[in-house]
């Protein structure tokens, strides 16, 4: 179970990490995707930042599958 359960609060296109040719990787994300996240982090920013993601997911249901959205299987 994630640490740090994020929901992304709008579409984005995440640009992270290289291919070994140096062409950078991009993973279309839709919103409602829950993603573990640190707060204030490089992979943060590259989310859109504390402004396209938030931690709706109360600590005490944290690990409780019930409460998880499963839009990320969409993508």
């Amino acid at each position: 179970m994630s640490q740090y359960p994020q929901r992304v609060l709008t579409d984005v296109s995440v640009v992270w990490d290289k291919h070994a040719n140096g062409v950078p990787v991009t993973t279309f994300v839709r919103h409602g995707t829950v993603a573990d996240i640190v707060p204030g982090s490089a992979l943060a920013s590259a989310y859109g930042g504390s402004g396209n993601l938030s931690g709706v997911i109360p600590v005490s249901q944290r690990g409780n599958a019930a409460c998880l959205s499963h839009a990320a299987a969409s993508n």
